[in-house]
């Protein structure tokens, strides 16, 4: 059978439950014998590991479905991570499913991870690490938020995103919030950063009151230059902080790479998230989060 290039060649494989344990020789080559391999096909797919009472335990996808389970098949202690150790020690049976295409493979593994919800993937699998921004400027200041879903009680026009990763995000955000204010606040030290700016991560919430470039100054310059930035159009908000903060004074080296370190974390966020956001969402100014994956490998 074929569906949504998916070929459901559903090959099932049992491990003898009396060896769950994770023996000092090569545990696939062990449990199942070398010859058993010899019926994986060398295909794009997606595998799959149990547990002795047939509880999945983990997703993968494959290129080439024979070489990747030949990859654990040679797996010794020592040779992969705590996490691989612990699931190879619990793995029973595997089967797989062959696809046409690689990239059906992966559209297959996003949807069985977010539908099974395997203990041992973590990616693609938790919406906490994918962001929403809430950006909202009027003639009182500046309104962020960062949140995992779309607030009832504010403008859904002024929200961003959804953005992936935890830390890519909280930390782009944080950059771009301190330089906003030490712009805004014509400070050139950050070590007169407000306390709920000083930490690694930005914060979830933060207003900062409008003092001197506020959205209608020099013909709302920046928040010109902010909704490009956003939108992944452009950075040349990067080049106005450069002139807002440095402002014609000798700066210490720490002042340096402090505000070099975060034009370069926002030149990132920009090359990797903002424009590939773009590129994606099409139209729309918002992706959802069950479909983000998905949108990314296409």
């Amino acid at each position: 059978m074929c569906h949504d290039g998916v070929i459901l060649l559903n090959y099932h494989y049992c491990m003898n439950s009396s060896e769950s344990l994770f023996t000092a020789e090569p545990f696939l080559e062990h449990r199942l014998k070398t010859g058993i391999f010899d019926f994986v096909p060398q295909s794009p797919g997606v595998y799959r590991f149990y547990d002795g009472f047939g509880h999945l335990l983990y997703v993968g996808k494959a290129k080439n479905l024979r070489s990747r389970l030949f990859s654990y098949k040679r797996i010794k202690p020592g040779s992969v991570s705590r996490k691989v150790s612990k699931m190879i020690g619990q793995t029973v049976s595997f089967d797989y499913l062959v696809t046409e295409t690689e990239r059906d493979a992966f559209l297959l593994e996003n949807r069985l991870i977010r539908l099974e919800r395997p203990p041992f993937n973590h990616v693609n699998k938790e919406t906490e690490t994918y962001y929403y921004v809430y950006l909202k400027s009027d003639g009182g200041g500046l309104e962020f938020r960062l949140a995992m879903r779309i607030h009832d009680d504010s403008d859904h026009e002024f929200w961003h995103g959804c953005f992936k990763g935890h830390a890519p995000v909280r930390k782009s955000f944080g950059c771009l919030l301190r330089l906003l204010w030490m712009a805004e606040n014509d400070v050139h030290n950050p070590m007169h950063l407000p306390f709920q700016l000083t930490r690694n991560l930005t914060p979830m919430r933060f207003y900062l009151p409008w003092k001197m470039n506020g959205p209608e100054s020099c013909g709302g310059l920046l928040q010109e230059l902010l909704d490009a930035w956003m939108r992944g159009e452009s950075c040349e908000i990067l080049d106005w902080f450069v002139v807002q903060i440095e402002g014609g004074i000798k700066r210490t080296p720490f002042q340096i790479l402090f505000l070099e370190h975060h034009l370069e974390c926002l030149k990132y966020f920009f090359d990797h998230k903002l424009t590939r956001h773009r590129e994606i969402r099409g139209e729309r100014k918002i992706i959802n989060q069950d479909e983000v994956d998905d949108l990314l490998i296409a």
